[in-house]
Parts: C-alpha cells; structure tokens; sequence
C-alpha cells in the first residue's frame, strides 16, 4: 500500500525559481518568509518474487530532502497563498517508481503546468515548483479562492472515501501538507453551523490544455446539523461519473463517531457504493493521555472472491488507483490504532489495518520527538504481513509474474521550521 507515484511535467525551472527567489526577497523584507526542511533517511526490505526485487537489490536505502517556503500575506479582505517546494531524492526508488508509472500509467496533472523535474537520470530525481498559489477575497460570511490549492473532505481516520481530491494514503509518513490542486473554491456561511462548499476542478487530456467536462471535477458540499447530528452532503461530477456522499457524525458516551456512504454512478452505468464507520475516544492509558480508534471501510470498486492478479482488475478500480483517488484493490477493511503521549515532547502512534477479504494485515508505527521548538524528528516502521496473491502479502502482475508487493520500510525524518 503506497502512494501512487504522481510525476511532475518537465518544462523550464528558471521561471518558478525566479519568481521564488523574489517572493522570497519580498516576504523577508515583511518578516513574513516560514517554511519547513525535511530531511529523510528511508531503507526498504523487498519480498522475494516481488517486481521491487527484480527491479532493485533485495534491499535498498533511499535518500530524500525537501525544502518548503511559505508566503502568505494579507491585505484587508484579500490574501495571497504562495508555497513553493523544492525535492530531492536518490535511491532506488526511483527507477522503482518509474516502472511504477510505466505500469499504473502517470496519475493526473493539475491543470497548469507550476513546476518541472530538472534532473531525472538513474537513481536520482529533483523536483522543483508551485504547490500553492491561490488569491482569496473572504468576507465575515462568504469565501472565495481561485487558484492551487488544497481542500479535504470526508471524517476518514485512515480510508478516506468522501475526499476526492489529492486523499492521502493509508501508509503515507508526511501528512503535514497536501498536495496542491488547480481550483476555484466558494464557501457560503449560512449560519446555524452550516456552511455550503463549491468547487470547480478543471482539467485538460494534456498538461495546459484546454479543460474537459471527462477530466474536470464540479462538487457541492453542504455541513449542516439535521435532527441533533452533524450531517455532510455530497454531489459531484468527478471525471465524467456522478458522487454522492452522505455523511452524519455525533457523540456515544465520551467517543465520537462518524459514518459515511459513498455512491459513485459510473457513466457505463455501473453503481459503486463505497462506506466507512469510525469511532474515537480520548482515554488514559498506561497513565498517559490517549486516543484510541477503530474504523470499518468498505471499496466499493475492490474485488471479491478467490485470489486475483493485477491484470484481471476492473478498469474502474485501476483509473483510480492511478489517480490516487484509490490505494486498495480489496472490499472490506478494519484499522485500528493509537495516538499515545508518552510525555509532552514523545507521542507513539501505532496503526493495524487488516484485510477482511484474505487476512493480510499492513502494521504501521509511527513516533514524533520534538527536539526543540522548531525541531522534531519523526521515525517510523511499515510492515505487511500476508501471503502470495493477498492484498499485502502481494498481488501478482499476471498468472506467474512477479509480485506487487510492497516492502517492509523503516524511515527517519528530521523536520526543521523556520
């Protein structure tokens, strides 16, 4: 289970770069530059019969860098969002990915062209460019913001069924920021707790080019309580299929829970209805402050039934996964997990998700140490467990080929903020 490999156009960097470096200039003159520095030390231990091992040595040591300027001013009703970043990263996961690439087909792009890969060649890969840059005008009840941007919807603690645009995966270890995406956003406040989201996604069949109604994206959003309960509503037309989504959350007790149907009308006229059920209580544990949660989803483009190869799955299923809108090829599945404060500075995050269909299991530690105020250093550990042909154990490429398979990873981060 690994994000899908989301590669940037090539075009001209001195452009981006140069409007950096001045936005750069101008916000220090405001005090108003931040950002964060990422340094990340991964190594990965590929399953025998797995494509990573006959891409790669059996095992392998990545590393990666990635620099994030943040300028964001605002001048009475008006704001500018600007996030440039920089990456960089060597390894064997690069040649990895591109076969990848090569095998799901590249995921979409954002409708402009903000960045470039300017070095590509062998093990190492640089990318460079805009991942925000949005103005908005708000006032006290309505907001609106035309430009890349990035937007979360849905209550998934782990599977995030409602959110279409850019969802994070299950196994990504940087949530911090968002992938950015081409976008005008409207919010009326309504009052009463309500609120109604529009949004308007173009995009084109080419990087630039000319929006289509099958590539873009068209979504109402509606959070309003309804009979004692916090109920969100969905419509959207997302690539030439209707989505709706329903979702209604509240309290049990001390815990908080969350249910949300997803059904996507697809335009051969298949339905999909996809779900999710979550719960969450803050408890003491070990006499340290916790929160426990548990969370049922349910794919409804995954496939039932005996085992299965990569070759033999629903288009419907692997347009998504390509997209990223997707990371699953099974029906049902359980995570549970843990956000443990060991002491103010050292929070613990383990997290199980198990395979209801095969038995396969993805088991996910996560720790966070803040080293200081503006320096944290996050490690973390990723294991799948199952058999050939499971859903972690991994998935063949077709009948007798190697296996989609992801490895076992360990990976330490170190996070400077400035």
């Amino acid at each position: 289970m690994k994000a899908a490999v989301r590669p940037r156009p090539e075009g001209r960097p001195r452009a981006a770069l140069t409007l950096a470096l001045m936005l750069a200039g101008a916000a220090h003159a405001d005090d108003a530059l931040h950002g964060r520095f990422e340094l990340q030390d991964d190594e990965q231990f590929a399953r025998a019969g797995s494509l990573d091992a006959a891409l790669a040595a059996r095992n392998w040591n990545d590393q990666l860098a990635n620099l994030r300027l943040i300028w964001e001013p605002q001048w009475w009703r008006w704001s500018l969002s600007v996030h440039y970043l920089l990456t960089f990263e060597h390894g064997d996961e690069v040649p990895i990915a591109r076969a990848a690439t090569a095998l799901l087909g590249a995921a979409p792009l954002t409708w402009l062209t903000l960045g470039n890969r300017f070095i590509d060649r062998g093990e190492t890969q640089a990318t460079q460019g805009f991942d925000r840059l949005a103005l908005g005008y708000t006032t006290p009840d309505f907001v609106l913001r035309l430009g890349r941007q990035a937007l979360s919807w849905g209550s998934g603690l782990v599977f995030r069924p409602m959110d279409l645009f850019d969802p994070f995966s299950p196994s990504a270890t940087d949530t911090e920021y968002k992938p950015g995406t081409d976008m005008l956003y409207a919010q009326w406040l309504l009052g009463k707790g309500s609120d109604l989201q529009a949004v308007v996604v173009p995009r084109g069949e080419q990087p630039n080019g000319a929006p289509t109604a099958d590539e873009s994206s068209f979504a109402l959003h509606l959070r309003t309580p309804l009979l004692g309960f916090s109920t969100t509503w969905l419509l959207a037309r997302d690539y030439g299929d209707w989505v709706a989504a329903l979702g209604v959350n509240g309290a049990l007790g001390g815990s908080t829970w969350n249910v949300e149907l997803v059904p996507t009308f697809e335009a051969g006229g298949a339905t999909r209805l996809s779900a999710l059920a979550n719960i969450s209580d803050a408890v003491t544990l070990l006499e340290r402050n916790a929160t426990v949660f548990a969370e049922y989803f349910r794919n409804g483009f995954g496939v039932a039934g005996e085992p299965y190869d990569f070759a033999s799955l629903p288009a419907d299923l692997t347009e998504r996964l390509a997209r990223g809108q997707l990371f699953d090829t099974r029906r049902d599945y359980l995570a549970a997990g843990v956000s443990l404060e060991v002491n103010p500075l050292f929070t613990v995050n383990p997290v199980l998700i198990a395979g209801l269909s095969d038995g396969s299991c993805y088991v996910l530690l996560a720790s966070s140490y803040s080293l200081s105020d503006n320096l944290s250093l996050v490690a973390g550990a990723q294991f799948p467990i199952g058999g050939a042909r499971t859903e972690f154990g991994g998935l063949p490429l077709s009948p007798g080929g190697p296996l989609l398979a992801p490895p076992d990873s360990l990976y330490l981060q170190l996070r400077r903020y400035f």
